[in-house]
């Protein structure tokens, strides 16, 4: 995306380049241009760089796995099957069930806390 000739570098929910995202960018702005939702990320890709992803498990055998509804629509119901496959289909992952209590944009420090004392890994669900 650029504006004025110049590149413009936004980031998503999840920190990955998306174009105009978060930030309002000037009164003059497009009118599609999304404006200021609260708690949207507004930091660069260059200075979220430092950031990686968690290390791959070699199996999940004996670990539990979070997996956390968004809030996404047809969040709760992804997460919903995808519990009711792991008990069928893998009994030796223990899967534990959260729903975020607030917006899917906003962080939440204590379940990512208890995600991060209590469990092996996360699924993230988003619906759709």
């Amino acid at each position: 995306m650029s504006k004025d000739g110049k590149k413009i570098t936004v980031l998503d929910p999840i920190g990955q380049p998306s174009g105009i995202f978060g930030s309002r960018l000037n009164p003059d702005s497009v009118p599609w241009a999304i404006h200021d939702p609260v708690n949207q990320p507004r930091d660069t890709a260059e200075k979220l760089e430092h950031l990686n992803m968690a290390p791959r498990l070699d199996n999940l055998e004996g670990k539990i796995v979070f997996l956390v509804n968004t809030g996404f629509a047809g969040g709760k119901e992804f997460i919903e099957e995808l519990d009711a496959w792991f008990k069928e289909n893998r009994p030796n992952i223990k899967t534990e069930v959260r729903h975020k209590q607030t917006s899917m944009f906003t962080d939440e420090p204590q379940l990512w806390a208890e995600i991060k004392q209590k469990g092996d890994a996360a699924i993230l669900g988003v619906g759709g």
